[in-house]
């Protein structure tokens, strides 16, 4: 994907702000989760042009998605990605596998 404008990369991080929050909503619940991995996928291409807040807004936003495991494991048990510092998207193995990237890194 192509590096987004900051303006672009700031409406990023709103739309995944977004988008999980609506994995807590029982109403609203099947949101598609690939549209959410696709997001941080490009708000983790973007992470260098990112401001402090916005990276800590990142952070509390990853943490609910992690909370929301199991969900996300629901709607795309297998999903077809091989880069594991992408954690986002093997969160079907569970909460860990975001500190094994970490670690990994």
């Amino acid at each position: 994907m192509e590096d987004l404008e900051p303006g672009a990369l700031a409406l990023a991080v709103d739309e995944y702000e977004r988008l999980v929050r609506l994995l807590e909503d029982d109403e609203y619940y099947d949101v598609p989760v690939q549209l959410i991995l696709i997001a941080r996928d490009d708000i983790d291409e973007g992470w260098g042009r990112l401001d402090a807040a916005q990276r800590q807004r990142v952070e509390v936003v990853d943490m609910l998605l992690v909370q929301k495991h199991n969900i996300v494991a629901q709607m795309l048990p297998h999903p077809k990605h091989s880069d594991r510092r992408a954690w986002w998207w093997f969160l079907h193995e569970g909460p860990q596998v975001r500190e094994k990237a970490r670690e990994a890194a």
